[in-house]
């Protein structure tokens, strides 16, 4: 049985292999016309365009490995029928649950690789690869400054940053507010310049001016030169969260701006709500492809791999026009933000399970 798993599951990452190279090549040569020119006319070097596809390479995985899955997983299929591999399989008393078991086995180590980059590479490197772009097509380098307020009320504590350097996580301009239960002032820290070093804040040319319970100021300011600011539980990435879109920012993040962001308004929240749940449901899009595919594939040898290939994609893309519609709807606050990212995947995992199980 060992023998015939490697067999299957052989079968299937060799398509597999050669659909991620190509589909790789086909973006950077679409991305070459769309950008290529502006990149030359900039001056960028052939080491700075490999080093910026690079970057871009681990935000497109969680594309680009559902439809490589979907296709590999027809045409393995479409060529065991075709060579009635799958009848003798059946003759020979293996069910259908074994000869898929291995597809189903691929859909879940694509869905576990994809869960990992998207949650903690693509976002991350796709926001490098803008820079990077910016850096290039823009004369000025104040393009990595942005002017930053935050608030997190969870630790009480009110940020304003004239700017802030989102490579090198430094901050110019820096006015903290300490606030109390009931919104007054507890302490005021101004600050020339911020740096993120040994995972901690350090601020320089500063001062601290602290507030009694009525507001009023508590002594004097006190000055300081460079004060660790080691009771800061803020990081680079809560500041990156207001500068990033969402796009850029990772399911975790994602999380983290809606909780500390409660005072926004529920049309705002709720288009964020909607897009953490669409980051977490994006690696299921892996096992719907194997559900999708699986049956699809072995019907397509017996009923000519076009049609089969046709209604596979058909039915792929109609999940992909289902979540966009139910998306829509709860970013109009029509439903709910968790059922209108799930419900594709719902909907097409029953389907996908109910025509595995029409294959017996």
């Amino acid at each position: 049985m060992k023998i015939l798993v490697r067999h299957l599951f052989n079968n299937l990452l060799q398509p597999m292999l050669y659909l991620l190279l190509a589909f790789t090549l086909l973006f950077i040569i679409a991305d070459l016309m769309d950008n290529g020119s502006d990149l030359l006319r900039s001056g960028a070097t052939p080491g700075m365009m490999v080093h910026y596809y690079s970057l871009q390479l681990p935000s497109l995985v969680i594309f680009i490995v559902p439809i490589c899955l979907l296709l590999a997983t027809l045409y393995s299929l479409s060529m065991l029928t075709r060579h009635s591999e799958i009848v003798a399989m059946r003759a020979s008393g293996v069910s259908i649950y074994r000869i898929v078991r291995p597809y189903m086995l691929m859909g879940i180590l694509c869905f576990l690789f994809t869960a990992v980059v998207n949650e903690y590479t693509g976002p991350k490197f796709a926001y490098r690869a803008k820079q990077l772009m910016d850096s290039q097509t823009q004369a000025s380098e104040d393009t990595y400054f942005e002017q930053i307020p935050f608030e997190n009320p969870t630790s009480g504590h009110s940020w304003y940053i004239e700017s802030f350097d989102t490579r090198t996580f430094t901050m110019q301009g820096i006015t903290l507010r300490q606030y109390r239960e009931d919104g007054s002032d507890e302490t005021k820290i101004t600050a020339r310049k911020g740096r993120w070093l040994d995972h901690r804040w350090w601020f320089e040319d500063g001062a601290v001016q602290r507030y009694d319970e009525e507001n009023n100021l508590d002594g004097p300011a006190e000055n300081f030169q460079t004060r660790e600011m080691r009771d800061l539980t803020e990081v680079p990435e809560d500041f990156l969260g207001e500068a990033k879109p969402a796009e850029y920012q990772s399911s975790l993040e994602l999380r983290k701006y809606i909780q500390t962001h409660q005072f926004l308004s529920s049309e705002t929240l709720t288009k964020y709500e909607v897009d953490f749940h669409h980051k977490l449901t994006m690696p299921f899009i892996c096992i719907i492809a194997t559900l999708i595919g699986i049956p699809m594939g072995a019907h397509t040898g017996r009923k000519g791999a076009l049609s089969g290939i046709m209604l596979a994609i058909g039915l792929f893309f109609g999940f992909y026009g289902l979540q966009f519609t139910m998306e829509y709807l709860a970013k109009q606050m029509v439903i709910a933000p968790w059922i209108g990212a799930w419900t594709a995947i719902i909907v097409f995992a029953g389907i996908g399970s109910i025509e595995i199980h029409r294959m017996r």
